[in-house]
């Protein structure tokens, strides 16, 4: 009687160990994140982290979370967090709602109005103090954008990028945790340095369902900003960070479709690496906007409204962008297939002959295109062409692109 009791104490212990600690949070699936020493703690990252609500009445609350530690401590990530229910009568109403993780870029604070803006759209979102840009006491290291590269001689995991993404995955983890978040409806989205962290993001916690990288891209070794790698680091310092923080490493294994959106003459962020970026991805997960003469700044990359209507499409049964699903270049004309349940009114052919500038001075031409039926043809520019995309618009004026076409 004695040995059945322990065993039946044994099997409550072995049960009790193996249960996590929110069965109501959906599980990265580690199997298909194939990484040797990844430098996230996964299986940390994606539980609950303890919270408090600093501000609970006003249309977009005030949070602190538990962040991951830094040199053997743990800190604190001030957020900001809304939803349509909060927003329109100030408390939960009990309906539920897709959610997104915002992702700021540079030594951007956490923007309200940005979470504000997606919970008019319909979200439960997001977004922190990645580089504890308030100070907190507690809040970790105040991370400025000069020394996300020099941190590395101290380690992956003293890089800016590592804290970002661990903070964007327990924010996900927190949000998931909540009744009026639907599980299996979030998505990611950021800005610049942001698009950066959700092209890694996006590829290690598969519990997103949507991605939309702003400017931000992987092989940070050919954008502008490789003069930090090559002037402030050792050989064996650029090497671990292109191993161990670009996101080449980690969007492989993305999941989800990726809304990819850049300009073509983007000063931080080069048209050539971002078109490599797009195809770590399977073709039918690969959605794209190279946006003719697009600024680069927090307001403007928010501003488009394919974001809100690619998401909506996922998760809200709204109608799908268009999709350029094919380039044939033939004598004296480029033909090109397309996807769109509305109609297109407008496609541009733009291209570049220009070897001399730097990517943000590139001198672009356009010529239209001639729309038909599933089809779209452009005659080959009279001078050639090295590099060109179609851009087209349809009836509701959402634009997408083709792929960066290169000769």
């Amino acid at each position: 009687m004695c040995k059945t009791l322990l065993l039946f104490v044994w099997l409550l212990t072995v049960i009790s160990c193996s249960t996590p600690e929110n069965p109501d949070i959906p599980r990265i699936d580690k199997s298909l994140i194939k990484v040797d020493d990844l430098i996230w703690d996964l299986d940390y990252l994606q539980q609950k982290p303890d919270f408090e609500y600093l501000d609970s009445t006003s249309k977009v609350r005030e949070i602190l979370f538990e962040g991951p530690e830094y040199q053997g401590k743990a800190t604190k990530v001030f957020a900001y967090y809304s939803n349509p229910d909060i927003l329109k009568t100030g408390k939960n109403q009990g309906n539920k709602f897709p959610g997104v993780v915002l992702i700021s870029g540079g030594d951007q604070d956490a923007m309200s109005e940005w979470v504000e803006r997606w919970a008019y759209e319909g979200y439960a979102a997001i977004t922190c103090d990645f580089g504890n840009n308030r100070k907190l006491p507690e809040g970790g290291p105040t991370s400025s954008m000069e020394l996300i590269y020099d941190s590395i001689s101290s380690g992956p995991k003293a890089v800016r990028a590592y804290r970002t993404a661990a903070i964007s995955i327990l924010a996900h983890s927190l949000i998931l945790s909540f009744p009026e978040v639907e599980k299996n409806k979030t998505a990611v989205t950021g800005i610049s340095w942001g698009g950066f962290q959700t092209c890694i993001v996006s590829g290690i916690d598969n519990r997103f369902k949507a991605a939309a990288p702003v400017y931000g891209c992987a092989f940070h070794d050919e954008i502008i900003f490789k003069r930090y790698l090559d002037e402030r680091m050792t050989a064996e310092g650029k090497a671990l960070w292109m191993s161990k923080i670009d996101p080449k490493n980690y969007l492989i294994f993305s999941q989800c479709p990726t809304l990819f959106i850049n300009g073509n003459k983007d000063g931080c962020f080069d048209i050539v690496p971002f078109d490599k970026t797009t195809k770590l991805i399977p073709e039918k997960n690969r959605h794209i906007r190279i946006t003719p003469n697009m600024g680069h700044d927090h307001t403007i990359g928010w501003q488009p409204g394919e974001i809100a209507a690619f998401f909506n499409s996922i998760f809200k049964g709204g109608v799908p962008l268009p999709k350029i699903t094919s380039i044939e270049k033939q004598a004296g004309i480029i033909k090109f297939s397309y996807e769109s349940d509305l109609s297109l009114k407008s496609a541009n052919f733009w291209y570049s002959n220009d070897t001399i500038h730097i990517n943000a001075d590139r001198i672009w031409k356009s010529i239209p295109a001639k729309i038909s039926e599933g089809k779209i043809e452009c005659p080959y520019p009279a001078e050639g062409f090295l590099m060109g995309f179609l851009y087209v618009n349809d009836v509701m004026n959402l634009g997408v692109s083709s792929e960066l076409i290169r000769n």
